[in-house]
């Protein structure tokens, strides 16, 4: 906290005494140095570039600090768009020292930024994305997500009345102003354009203290109280899955057809013990269900 403090200090010390500097070198020169005013006026730029860039560094180092101890903000991401912000802020108070024309250049600037916005539209927009995903903040590095978009669709599986959520699951490993890299669950580390998951629909497991687990399966001429109370049993007997389980056990019929019937058993565990129930709770439900099936 006391770095964090000893920065604004330095933050706004850096922005008063240059401004106060600023407005005074003119005065100062004409009124006892009885100088030139471009004297004056390069005088006023190198101090505009001196204390422009000690308070870019500050606020830099302000975020950075103030980073460090929340554990949702990427602040080394939003310290280089601050330090990309000061110095064309610092460029825009050179040219209006120095008089030239803003309109003209504004003008000029406005027709160069269509072209070059309509050349690099997907840049453009990765960048905007980035930064908009810095302030809005659905996900920090090391959250365990899912998210889905139209741009990379997946075909659901054609097992009948459940689809598949067509998403992409795995962990953020880093937030980039162009590409956000997630290690995903089934593959690689995957770099994912900042534009295409800032319009995905995202789900982050990483805030929520738990989850749901489904199972499905097919059974044949079973009486369904008979299946899952042997269920129900099995995972009680079970002492790894009886503590992160405890009581929370659906279990119901999802389909009916002629000749067999759809059930879904669907448990709430600790987000950071999915894994080990995705593999250990079908294996017990497929045990069950064969047996009832023999």
């Amino acid at each position: 906290m006391r770095r964090i403090y000893l920065n604004v200090a330095a933050f706004l010390i850096a922005v008063i005494v240059g401004v106060a500097l600023i407005l005074l070198i003119p005065q100062f020169y004409k009124s006892f140095l009885n100088g030139t005013a471009i004297y004056a006026m390069v005088l006023q730029a190198l101090l505009i570039v001196l204390f422009g860039y000690i308070a870019t560094h500050e606020l830099e180092s302000l975020i950075m600090a103030y980073g460090k101890g929340k554990q949702r903000m990427d602040e080394r991401s939003l310290a280089k768009v601050v330090q990309v912000l000061g110095y064309l802020v610092i460029i825009f108070i050179l040219l209006v020292t120095f008089q030239v024309n803003l309109t003209g250049l504004l003008i000029g600037a406005g027709f160069l930024g269509i072209v070059v916005g309509l050349a690099a539209q997907a840049t453009l927009g990765n960048l905007f994305s980035g930064i908009s995903m810095m302030a809005a903040k659905p996900f920090a590095e090391g959250d365990r997500i899912t998210f889905t978009t139209w741009q990379y669709g997946m075909l659901p599986p054609s097992y009948s009345h459940h689809a598949m959520f067509p998403g992409f699951s795995g962990v953020i490993d880093s937030i980039g102003l162009m590409y956000t890299k997630i290690k995903l669950d089934d593959g690689p580390f995957t770099f994912v354009p900042n534009a295409i998951i800032n319009q995905a629909v995202v789900m982050n497991y990483s805030i929520s203290n738990s989850k749901d687990v489904l199972v499905r399966v097919e059974l044949v001429k079973t009486q369904f109280k008979s299946f899952s109370d042997e269920v129900v049993k099995k995972i009680h007997a079970d002492k790894k899955l009886e503590r992160l389980i405890g009581s929370k056990i659906d279990i119901r019929i999802t389909d009916i057809n002629l000749s067999n019937y759809g059930v879904a058993v669907r448990v709430t565990v600790p987000v950071s013990q999915e894994d080990f129930v995705s593999k250990r709770l079908p294996d017990l439900i497929l045990g069950v269900a064969g047996r009832f099936q023999s």
